[in-house]
């Protein structure tokens, strides 16, 4: 037989009766929670997708905001510049340019020769040019040009320029004399052996030394060792100064032979010595003398060309003013 439910206890059905009415319940609780849970997640991505929105707003005000304040401060610079030009134009001089400095023009170097060429000699006496060659020496420069001052006369100085600037002062007592600043090349270089441009730079090397320490130029030059050739005549640029009266000093070192190889000095002559030598400068004080008593007016190379008439030339050899 079937059994259909009738003959069971009422215990056993009613429990299969609770049974199912916990598991609809289950069911329907748990579609619920779901429910719930889909509705807070839905809560969620809306706040979030506000929260993005709003974000989103926020952040294109500012922008907005810092480029119309960036627009406003272009506008008020141009505004304010363009009422300052205007002012400007209207109101405030204008700003005169400034007057250019003239351009300073290099002046020629003085050759000297208004210091040690006077004016006021007596060409009608004679006259005799005493030289030095290869000083200066201030032990023995010095006791020539005390001589040469007190006697009013004067002499011409053929300087070696490298030893210049070791006697500074006594170069300058010299050019203060009237006494000429000649020149007897920067190293005492034969100049034959040299070639033009080595030349020049020993003559231009002279001047050089002579206008920071005197201020001029030289106008004379004497070939060491009275050498001279033709190119030394093309690359020369002043008269070159020769001798025609000798006192060998530099051989003898005498005074008393010194003084004998002068006794015969005559107008126009033109003497070599050195001043380097004590002996020279003892026969010095001595013939000096002598001859300013015998009538000789002593002068210098440049006064013994201008009073006799010569005119020298640049690059020529001239032994005396006869």
């Amino acid at each position: 037989m079937r059994d259909n439910g009738k003959n069971r206890p009422e215990g056993e059905f009613k429990g299969v009766g609770l049974a199912g009415d916990t598991l609809k319940d289950r069911s329907r609780g748990s579609l619920e929670r779901r429910k719930r849970q889909l509705r807070g997640k839905l809560i969620m991505i809306n706040s979030a997708l506000a929260l993005v929105i709003i974000m989103v707003v926020l952040v294109c005000r500012v922008v907005a905001l810092n480029r119309g304040e960036g627009d406003a401060v272009e506008v008020s610079d141009r505004l304010k510049n363009q009422a300052e030009a205007e002012s400007g134009k209207k109101g405030s001089p204008k700003k005169a340019k400034a007057t250019p400095k003239p351009t300073p023009v290099a002046t020629e170097a003085p050759n000297g020769s208004d210091r040690w060429l006077r004016k006021d000699l007596d060409s009608s006496k004679p006259m005799v040019a005493l030289t030095f060659d290869d000083g200066p020496y201030a032990p023995v420069t010095e006791r020539i040009l005390a001589v040469l001052k007190k006697h009013g006369s004067s002499a011409t100085f053929f300087c070696v320029g490298n030893r210049v600037p070791n006697y500074t002062s006594v170069v300058k007592q010299a050019y203060e004399q009237g006494c000429q600043l000649a020149s007897h090349t920067f190293e005492h270089a034969i100049l034959t052996k040299l070639k033009k441009s080595k030349i020049t730079w020993q003559i231009d090397k002279v001047n050089e030394v002579m206008q920071d320490i005197a201020g001029c130029e030289t106008t004379a030059l004497r070939p060491p060792g009275g050498l001279i050739s033709d190119k030394v005549k093309k690359a020369v640029g002043v008269p070159m100064v020769c001798w025609n009266v000798d006192s060998e000093d530099w051989k003898s070192r005498n005074k008393k032979k010194i003084l004998e190889r002068c006794a015969s000095i005559e107008d126009g002559d033109i003497v070599l010595m050195h001043d380097l030598y004590p002996t020279t400068a003892d026969a010095i004080e001595k013939l000096v003398p002598r001859l300013v008593k015998k009538g000789f007016q002593l002068v210098t190379v440049d006064e013994l060309f201008y009073y006799k008439g010569i005119k020298v030339k640049p690059g020529e050899v001239y032994f005396s003013g006869k």
